[in-house]
């Protein structure tokens, strides 16, 4: 079998297609990939984009092909949205005109469970054996490119694009998961949902975003390997944390879980405990669900590589004796540590707090006295420079959600090249906190500042954040770009 090409350049194009077909394109239907067609028609494709169908002469317009190898035109992507007995015909038309790179979106192979499914997964592999022609899926959505508006996902808003790079072998969290960054400012450079990854699978994705100078945090959603091993992933895995961190949310953990796994994507359940070992032994970090998920992505994008905790030690500084014990057992439990203050530390924040109902030694309670911002200001600063002090930690009540406050935190926050993260009252349970919140929120996404809505999302964020560190610690990896 001739060896397929996957140079840097020719992968890249997946992410920046010029031409791009679309077979069983129709206006009829207003469900899966039809969705998509109106995107395209608003799109910088809408003058070369194909739709492929011979029923029709016309869609929205466009010139419609009875078959791709009707286009006159050179296709780089084609996208196969079709009933699966149609499939191979066309991915053999495909391999005729030597289309570099076919998306099938399609559903109905291996994840059913019958054997007819694993069959044609088979004939499609065979097909292309030998050929330039590479498949995405089946049973997925396909790439996205933030920076060039490549978002077939129907549910995306558009953000500012930035540094992570994810794949997912779910259609729906790759959706999710772009709705949830627009929501939290997750800065997107490349996508990709990959489906059964009977052809291209997560090794090749993760090769190339390592490969990506542009991207410096790698997240994937992963049931299994696909068409790649896991000595394999392993092996490109522990070569790209050295200077990329990956996050993987592994589904399908438990009994039930892949079971379902199966059904989605066809993946065959993997010891979770073999899971964790690699991640273990490569840096890489493994969670559990999506809010683990989300979290830890938009922890490590703004924290790596310029704000690097020495260690795990954290300050905390917050009215309220009940908010510093809370905040102290739950950091505590995620392996993050409660150091006490230096003298000199101490001997400052006494000339400032009264003697009565606060704690100067860490956790910092400011007693009623911190809801003054000015004072809350000043011992912000010293915990901040606190050679014991590894990173910044602010649980703040309702009072403090205002604008001119946050503004006054961030210019203390700029001042360290220390993990600073503010964690924040539930706003769920007050629209006039949630209305306070939307002006804040513009400015902590403007400045790029690390926020929670859960002290306990923010230590378990936190901790996988150290583990890291101290992954590449331990190996004498010399984390380059820290912020001065």
């Amino acid at each position: 079998m001739v060896a397929k090409d996957l140079s840097f350049e020719k992968f890249d194009k997946i992410f920046h297609p010029k031409h791009i077909a679309f077979v069983g394109a129709s206006e009829n239907s207003r469900f899966g990939a039809m969705l998509y067609l109106s995107a395209f028609k608003t799109s910088k494709w809408a003058d070369n984009f194909y739709p492929v169908n011979p029923k029709y002469d016309k869609i929205l317009d466009w010139k419609c092909y009875s078959s791709v190898l009707d286009i006159p035109y050179q296709i780089d992507t084609t996208y196969i949205s079709v009933k699966t007995k149609y499939i191979a015909n066309v991915l053999k038309e495909c391999v005729e005109k030597e289309v570099p790179w076919v998306i099938i979106f399609s559903s109905g192979f291996s994840e059913t469970g019958d054997a007819s499914g694993l069959e044609m997964e088979k004939e499609l592999k065979h097909l292309i054996t030998g050929a330039s022609t590479r498949v995405i899926g089946p049973n997925c959505i396909g790439p996205y490119n933030a920076s060039d508006g490549m978002a077939f996902s129907f549910t995306a808003k558009k953000g500012e694009s930035g540094s992570v790079s994810f794949m997912s072998q779910s259609g729906g969290h790759m959706s999710q998961l772009l709705d949830v960054g627009y929501k939290r400012d997750i800065r997107f450079r490349y996508g990709v949902s990959f489906g059964n990854q009977i052809d291209v699978n997560c090794l090749d994705f993760l090769k190339h975003f390592h490969k990506d100078e542009k991207t410096s945090v790698i997240a994937a959603y992963l049931e299994s390997f696909g068409s790649a091993t896991g000595h394999e992933f392993f092996l490109e895995l522990k070569k790209t944390t050295v200077s990329k961190p990956v996050i993987i949310w592994k589904g399908g953990y438990t009994i039930d879980g892949s079971k379902a796994a199966f059904s989605h994507t066809g993946a065959i359940a993997s010891n979770l405990l073999l899971w964790h070992s690699m991640a273990k032994q490569t840096g890489a970090t493994i969670v559990k669900d999506n809010e683990e998920f989300w979290n830890a992505i938009k922890c490590f994008e703004l924290l790596f590589p310029n704000y690097i905790p020495n260690g795990r030690n954290v300050g905390i500084i917050t009215p309220g004796g009940g908010s510093s014990v809370n905040t102290t057992d739950l950091f505590n439990f995620h392996n993050l540590k409660i150091q006490e203050l230096s003298s000199e530390s101490q001997k400052k924040l006494s000339e400032i707090l009264p003697l009565e109902n606060v704690n100067i030694k860490n956790p910092v309670d400011l007693g009623a006295l911190g809801f003054v911002i000015d004072v809350y200001a000043k011992c912000i600063e010293i915990v901040v420079v606190d050679p014991n002090i590894d990173l910044i930690v602010i649980p703040l009540w309702p009072h403090f959600i205002h604008t001119h406050i946050f503004k006054r935190m961030i210019e203390i926050q700029k001042s360290s090249s220390k993990p600073f993260v503010f964690c924040m009252p539930s706003i769920a349970d007050s629209s006039e906190l949630a209305k306070q919140f939307s002006a804040v929120k513009k400015i902590l996404h403007e400045e790029q500042v690390l926020y929670f809505f859960s002290l306990r999302d923010a230590a378990k964020s936190l901790s996988y954040f150290c583990d890291y560190i101290e992954y590449l610690k331990s190996r004498g990896i010399e984390i380059l770009d820290k912020k001065e």
